[in-house]
């Protein structure tokens, strides 16, 4: 059995290159706030984490 597949090569060539960002880049998934995993997040440690949050709204991105 075989499959035809058409592609348009005008679709191809008109996508914009993918951006390059640093694996150690966080996301804040509430506001779209986005820094290094050492950058400006504020940091609370508790008993048994470490909670990363959003210095703009405040929401936990990351918790260890």
């Amino acid at each position: 059995m075989t499959s035809t597949e058409i592609y348009t090569t005008s679709a191809v060539d008109s996508d914009p290159p993918p951006q390059t960002r640093s694996k150690t880049s966080l996301f804040c998934p509430h506001c779209g706030h986005e820094s290094a995993v050492t950058g400006d997040w504020t940091a609370e440690s508790t008993e048994n984490s470490l909670q990363l949050r959003c210095p703009d709204c405040d929401v936990v991105v990351q918790q260890r």
